[in-house]
C-alpha cells in the first residue's frame, strides 16, 4: 500500500474521531462551555480552583497552533539502526524500534543542570545517533532520567517514540541511554489553532481530573501518539498538553494528556488501525 493511501486512511480515521467527540461535547451541554466561554468565566473557574486548594503558576491564554503529523518509528534497518555504526566507547543494541546503549565509562553531570554536559554529548554522532534532532526537556527529566525530546515542527515529542532518555546512577553519572526516533514526519493537514494552556487545565478541573489540595506543577505542549497501525510502525501524532499534577499531602504525581485540538483526555494506549483489513 502506498503512503498516499495510508495518509487518507489516517485522515478519515481521526476526522471521524473528532466528529464523534464534537457531538458528545455539544449534547452534554453547559459543563463543556468553558472551552468557548468569555474570559470572565475562566477567571471564575480559576478562583474556584484556588478555593479547592489547587495551586498553579500563571497559565497562558495564548492559543498555539499545530498539525496532525504522520511518522514512522525508526525500526530494523531504519535511520537509527544505520547510524549505530558510528558509535564509539559504548555497547549498543537495537530491538523493538529502540536503541539501548551503555557507555564504557559513566559521564558525570551536574545535579541542577545536567544539560550543560549532555548538550555536548548528544551533538556527537559518535555518542548519540541523530542527536542534533533532540532538545533537553527539564519537565520530563527527574533524578534518575534526563530526557531529550525529538523536535517536530517546533514542538517536542512527549512519548518514547521520539526521545533520548539518559540513565543516571546514584552518583549522578550517566551510564547509558535509550533512544526512539520518528522518521520522515509529515503534516496531514494545514496548520490549525489549538486550545490554550489555561483552557487545558480548566478543562481537566471541570471534568474532575484534578483533585482538591493539589498543585499544577507544569503544563507543556508537544506531540503524542493519537493513532497507530498494526504494521510498519506508522502513526499519527497530535498536539497535546501534558499536565503534571502533584498531591500536596503526599509525593504522588500524575500526568494527564489533553488533546489540544478537541479538549479530551487521551488514552494511555492509542487506537490501532488494522491495515491488513483494508484492500
Amino acid at each position: 500500500m502506498n503512503f498516499k493511501r495510508i495518509q487518507w486512511i489516517f485522515l478519515f480515521a481521526f476526522l471521524a474521531f473528532d466528529i464523534i467527540v464534537g457531538c458528545e461535547l455539544l449534547f452534554q451541554g453547559s459543563r463543556f462551555t468553558i472551552s468557548n466561554s468569555q474570559q470572565g468565566h475562566q477567571t471564575a473557574v480559576l478562583k474556584e480552583m484556588r478555593a479547592d486548594s489547587i495551586t498553579y503558576t500563571s497559565l497562558s491564554r495564548h492559543q498555539p497552533s499545530g498539525y496532525y503529523i504522520s511518522g514512522t518509528r525508526s525500526g530494523d534497518g531504519g535511520q537509527l539502526e544505520q547510524q549505530m555504526t558510528k558509535l564509539r566507547n559504548q555497547t549498543a543494541h537495537f530491538s523493538d524500534s529502540e536503541l539501548n546503549s551503555e557507555f564504557d565509562s559513566p559521564i558525570k553531570v551536574s545535579h541542577t543542570h545536567p544539560d550543560d554536559r549532555l548538550n555536548q554529548v548528544i551533538k556527537s554522532a559518535r555518542q548519540v545517533p541523530l542527536g542534533t534532532k533532540y532538545r533537553y526537556n527539564a519537565q520530563l527529566s527527574d533524578k534518575k532520567t534526563v530526557v531529550y525530546t525529538q523536535m517536530v515542527k517546533g514542538q517536542p515529542v512527549l512519548n518514547n517514540d521520539g526521545q533520548v532518555r539518559f540513565h543516571l546512577n546514584n552518583g549522578n553519572q550517566v551510564t547509558g541511554y535509550t533512544q526512539g526516533y520518528i522518521e520522515n514526519p509529515m503534516t496531514l493537514q494545514q496548520r490549525a489553532t489549538a486550545i490554550s494552556q489555561q483552557h487545558a487545565v480548566i478543562w481537566l478541573y471541570r471534568h474532575n481530573q484534578i483533585p482538591n489540595d493539589s498543585q499544577i506543577r507544569w503544563a507543556i505542549l508537544g506531540y503524542t501518539k493519537l493513532l497507530t497501525t498494526n504494521n510498519h510502525d506508522r502513526a499519527v501524532y497530535v498536539p497535546t498538553w501534558l499536565v503534571q499534577i502533584k498531591t500536596k499531602t503526599s509525593d504522588t504525581t500524575q500526568r494527564l494528556n489533553v488533546n489540544a485540538f478537541n479538549s479530551t483526555v487521551m488514552k494511555t494506549s492509542p487506537d490501532t488501525v488494522n491495515m491488513d483489513s483494508i484492500k
